[in-house]
């Protein structure tokens, strides 16, 4: 019997077979494909996320969605993938989507047009409230004061140093905004293609332990997921992948949020790191950070509380050496961020 089948298979033409091979769809491993565009492959292994990233382009894609996204905005379908012993391979249609994407799309190139500051509480609102004594008699520090101060002082340097973008203050007097007021300010901002924009929120600290200083910088856990995608601009889209569609989105948002931190913490140390202590990165889902639809941090300058560090944020000279630090790190920030996505002023 099994010579017969031998036999038959024999005189089988060979177009009729092939006839079947063609009908199965050639597949091309995700990471020969990125060696071949010369693009930079990562995977996030629990979220199910890959990018690859060429100048200032990025496509984003889910090993368990058609749904891929571009340069973190443009949201497409028909990405067809399939997983092999874990391995990600994409069907030779894709693949060409991709080939062509890197090879005849030109990267958008993006720059942070926007900075937005926002000084905490004002008005009614005094923030924390510390008392010190410099040898002159007892004083009153309020943290609504000294972030307002910081502020202008930061927005002044950032303007000076970028005539062409924009400097936002939530307040720039004493006034109250309630904390979504704060972060409507930002998300209202309409951006063009070619813009970012960042959110830094500053603050002063307190503690019921009068010894505790320092400064430190805050952003959102990184398991934290805030939803960045209107379902409206989405409409037809199975619910069930807008959650994955999100997570492309927020991871950007994450990772620019802990750089951004990383480089004011560096920055301000410079400047203050002898006088206070460097209390380091924290994570915590503040409201302003986490509404804020853009990388986003929340720095607290030192604490009222303890009455050295009280005496130094009540100085000026001090508060320019905080502003000089905020300053430098946005600075540093930008330079990264637009070398990375290929823009020049």
């Amino acid at each position: 019997m099994k010579a017969r089948i031998l036999l038959l298979l024999m005189f089988i033409p060979c177009s009729f077979i092939s006839l079947f091979a063609d009908d199965r769809p050639q597949m091309i491993d995700i990471v020969d494909l990125a060696e071949e565009a010369g693009a930079e492959l990562s995977f996030d292994y629990w979220k199910g996320i890959y990018e690859l990233r060429k100048g200032g382009l990025s496509l984003r894609l889910s090993d368990n969605s058609t749904y891929y996204l571009q340069n973190y905005e443009v949201l497409k379908k028909g990405m067809n993938t399939e997983l092999d012993d874990g391995q990600l391979y994409l069907h030779s249609d894709s693949a060409d989507e991709v080939r062509l994407f890197f090879k005849e799309v030109p990267a958008t190139a993006h720059g942070i047009k926007y900075i937005v500051l926002d000084p905490g509480h004002g008005g009614k609102d005094p923030g924390a409230i510390g008392y010190y004594n410099d040898g002159s008699g007892k004083k009153q520090l309020k943290e609504k004061d000294i972030v307002l101060d910081t502020a202008l002082k930061t927005a002044a340097m950032l303007e000076s140093r970028y005539p062409g973008r924009e400097v936002i203050l939530t307040r720039s007097d004493d006034r109250y905004l309630k904390l979504e007021e704060r972060t409507e300010i930002a998300n209202s901002v309409e951006l063009k293609e070619s813009e970012s924009m960042i959110f830094i929120s500053i603050h002063a600290n307190a503690s019921f332990n009068t010894t505790a200083n320092g400064f430190e910088v805050w952003y959102l856990p990184p398991e934290f997921r805030r939803d960045l995608i209107d379902p409206e601009s989405v409409a037809g889209v199975d619910s069930d992948v807008i959650p994955i569609l999100n997570t492309m989105l927020e991871e950007e948002f994450t990772v620019e949020s802990v750089i951004l931190g990383e480089k004011l913490l560096s920055s301000i140390d410079g400047e203050v790191g002898e006088l206070t202590e460097n209390r380091g990165p924290k994570e915590e889902s503040w409201f302003v950070v986490r509404n804020a639809r853009m990388p986003s941090v929340l720095i607290e300058l030192g604490f009222v509380t303890n009455n050295e560090e009280a005496i130094l944020l009540s100085s000026d000279a001090y508060l320019k050496k905080l502003s000089k630090g905020i300053y430098n790190g946005v600075v540093d920030f930008i330079d990264d961020y637009e070398r990375i996505r290929g823009y020049t002023e």
